[in-house]
C-alpha cells in the first residue's frame, strides 16, 4: 500500500513521501526498508530514529527528521487498524465437516463453519458466521452468537450462552463444575452445580481459561471483557463490562468485579469479595478485602498502592535498622551494667 492510502484509512496526516510503497509491518527493533512501524512513547524515540523502516506512525509531538511519518492521535490504536489492512484472512467455507457429530434439535446457521471432529450436543443454537475449530465440544442447550470464533479443542458444557463476536482460544473450558463442598467430619460432600455460564458480546477468552458454572443462577462475563491465558474464574462470579483479566489470575466463587477493572498477572481474589469500578490490582497481589472504585491496590495482603510502596520501601531498610537496634542494645546493656555496679557500691 502507498503511505497516503494508509494515512487515509487511519485519518492521519503524512509528513514526507506520500507515494512511498509499504510492503509490511514490523516492530521498532527489526524494521527494514518497506516496513511501517509505530512509536507511541517518547522513551523509544532513539530506537525509532535508528530504525531502517520506511514509515513511522507517531504523535505530532514526536518529530523524527529524515523519516516519512504519519501523524495520528493514538498511534497504537491506528496500528491495529493498519495490521488489519495488511492481514491476510483465511476464509473458511461455511458448512459442517463430514467428521463432525451434531445432536438432535440443534440449529446451525448455514453461514457457520463447523470443523473436523467437532461434537455438538442436542438443542444447540449456532448463529451466523460462527467458526468452531476442530475437536471442539459444544454440549447440550448451548447458544453461540453471530460471528463468534471458537478455536480448536475448546470445551463448552451444557446450558452455556455465548454472545456475538466472542473469541475463545484453544483449550478453554467453559461451564465445568464449581468447587463447592460441605464437610461433615472428615468427609467432603459435593454441592450440585446446576447453574450456568453467560458470556456477553465482544469478549475474548484466552487459552486454557476455566470458567465454572454457577452453583445456582449464573456465572456472568459482561460485554467487552478480555481474559488472558490460564485464568480461573470460580462459580457465581460476575465480571462487569470491559474488564482486563491478565494471565494466571484466580477469582474465587461469588466475587463481583466492577466495570473497567484491571487484575494484573497472578492476582488472587478470595471468595465473596467486591472490586469497585475502575480499580487496578497490581501483579501477584492477594485480595482479601473489598476494594473501592477507582483505586490502585498491590501486595499481599493487597493494600492501597501508596501505602504498599511505603511499606516495601521501609522493609528495604530493615537490615540497616536491625544493626542499629543491636548496637543500641549493646549500649543499653553497658549502661545497665554500670548502673548495677553503682548500686552495689551504694
Amino acid at each position: 500500500m502507498k503511505v497516503r492510502e494508509i494515512a487515509l484509512a487511519i485519518k492521519g496526516r503524512v509528513s514526507g513521501d506520500k507515494n512511498l510503497e509499504i510492503k509490511g509491518i514490523s516492530g521498532l527493533e527489526n524494521g527494514k526498508p518497506g516496513d511501517i512501524i509505530f512509536l507511541a512513547d517518547a522513551k523509544f524515540l532513539e530506537l525509532a530514529k535508528k530504525s531502517r523502516a520506511s514509515c513511522i506512525v507517531t504523535k505530532e509531538s514526536l518529530c523524527i527528521k529524515g523519516k516519512t511519518l504519519i501523524y495520528a492521535e493514538n498511534p497504537a490504536l491506528c496500528f491495529i487498524k493498519i495490521t488489519k489492512l495488511f492481514q491476510e484472512t483465511v476464509k473458511l467455507e461455511p458448512g459442517v465437516s463430514q467428521s463432525a457429530l451434531v445432536g438432535e434439535n440443534s440449529k446451525i446457521d448455514r453461514t457457520a463453519y463447523i470443523g473436523p471432529y467437532v461434537i455438538i450436543g442436542s438443542g444447540v443454537r449456532i448463529g451466523k458466521n460462527v467458526q468452531v475449530g476442530a475437536f471442539s465440544y459444544i454440549d447440550n442447550n448451548t447458544s453461540i452468537g453471530d460471528k463468534t470464533i471458537v478455536k480448536t479443542r475448546v470445551t463448552i458444557l451444557m446450558d452455556t450462552t455465548i454472545g456475538k463476536r466472542v473469541i475463545i482460544h484453544p483449550g478453554a473450558v467453559i461451564g465445568s463444575d464449581g468447587y463447592a463442598y460441605v464437610t461433615e467430619g472428615k468427609k467432603h460432600h459435593k454441592i450440585p452445580q446446576i447453574g450456568k455460564v453467560i458470556i456477553e458480546d465482544d469478549c475474548e477468552i484466552g487459552s486454557n481459561v476455566t470458567i465454572d458454572r454457577a452453583s445456582f443462577g449464573e456465572t456472568l462475563i459482561k460485554r467487552g471483557t478480555k481474559i488472558d491465558n490460564l485464568v480461573q474464574i470460580g462459580h457465581n462470579v460476575t465480571i462487569d463490562e470491559n474488564g482486563l483479566i491478565i494471565a494466571q489470575v484466580g477469582i474465587a466463587g461469588s466475587c463481583k468485579i466492577g466495570k473497567n477493572v484491571i487484575l494484573a498477572g497472578q492476582v488472587g481474589v478470595a471468595d465473596h469479595l467486591k472490586i469497585g469500578d475502575g480499580a487496578v490490582v497490581a501483579a501477584q497481589s492477594g485480595v482479601t478485602k473489598n476494594i473501592p472504585p477507582n483505586s490502585i491496590f498491590s501486595g499481599y495482603p493487597a493494600r492501597d498502592h501508596g501505602l504498599a510502596r511505603r511499606i516495601y520501601a521501609a522493609s528495604l531498610r530493615l537490615p540497616e535498622l536491625l544493626k542499629r537496634v543491636k548496637k543500641l542494645e549493646r549500649i543499653f546493656d553497658e549502661i545497665e551494667k554500670q548502673d548495677n555496679q553503682q548500686s552495689k557500691k551504694i
